[in-house]
């Protein structure tokens, strides 16, 4: 998968030259990423670019591995294909679904079992999940690349469907679904019936994924300058990968 690619070739070029124990280390603790690994994760990347991978046409896990965090890909023009087909063929109204024919949360899903049964994924065609956190990551992919067109568009997108809790805090839900009753009208005109929110907030629980890139959204939006410059220092994100890995 090329987003699994593109991680792993980020996370060798931050962790290189890396001493694990800061202004203590010694030239033993130093890491030194192997150059030929690296310039095959970045061959790989290339040539499965614009694709996901052989059976996924495009997937949203890209976003954050093209742009922030990531960065993967230094290719202008090869970035700009991979951005157009994710927009193209997975942005919605409510957010962007993860890749087509996903069956998460959908009304249809059998959560009972862990696996979907062959051809069962085209009942989901339509129908799947839009989840605004994909829009953040785009307001966040414009401030870096200087575009304060996109850094508004998806703005505007993505207001009206955050929650707020009872204090007025906004919170971001995890999904939107199309309920039962509304699935073979949805099918049959695509985009026409009302999305519903997860129930991220009000059950107490929080889509902590989101509400952590919505926080790194507003703050790069108010052009702090010093938190820019940790999102971009060696050791966050060295950190930052690690973990999103």
């Amino acid at each position: 998968h090329s987003s699994s690619v593109g991680l792993a070739k980020a996370a060798l070029e931050a962790i290189n030259g890396f001493n694990l124990f800061g202004n203590q280390g010694c030239s033993w603790s130093v890491i030194f990423v192997d150059f030929d690994a690296h310039n095959r994760n970045r061959q790989t990347l290339c040539s499965l670019l614009p694709r996901e991978s052989r059976s996924h046409n495009t997937d949203a896990a890209l976003l954050p591995c093209l742009s922030y965090p990531a960065f993967a890909l230094d290719d202008e023009v090869l970035f700009s294909q991979t951005l157009d087909k994710i927009v193209r063929k997975l942005k919605g109204k409510y957010g962007f679904k993860r890749f087509l024919r996903d069956g998460y949360r959908t009304a249809l899903e059998d959560r009972t079992r862990r696996y979907y049964k062959p051809a069962e994924i085209k009942l989901f065609d339509g129908i799947e999940c839009e989840f605004p956190l994909f829009f953040i990551f785009m307001i966040i992919d414009g401030v870096f690349r200087g575009n304060p067109a996109q850094v508004k568009e998806y703005q505007d997108l993505l207001d009206p469907l955050l929650q707020h809790t009872s204090e007025g805090c906004p919170v971001v839900p995890k999904y939107y679904y199309v309920p039962a009753d509304f699935v073979e009208p949805e099918k049959k005109n695509p985009g026409s019936q009302k999305r519903f929110p997860s129930n991220n907030g009000r059950d107490g629980k929080f889509f902590l994924w989101g509400q952590a890139v919505y926080i790194i959204a507003k703050l790069l939006g108010k052009r702090l300058r010093k938190f820019y410059q940790v999102l971009t220092c060696q050791k966050c994100r060295v950190f930052g990968l690690l973990v999103f890995s």
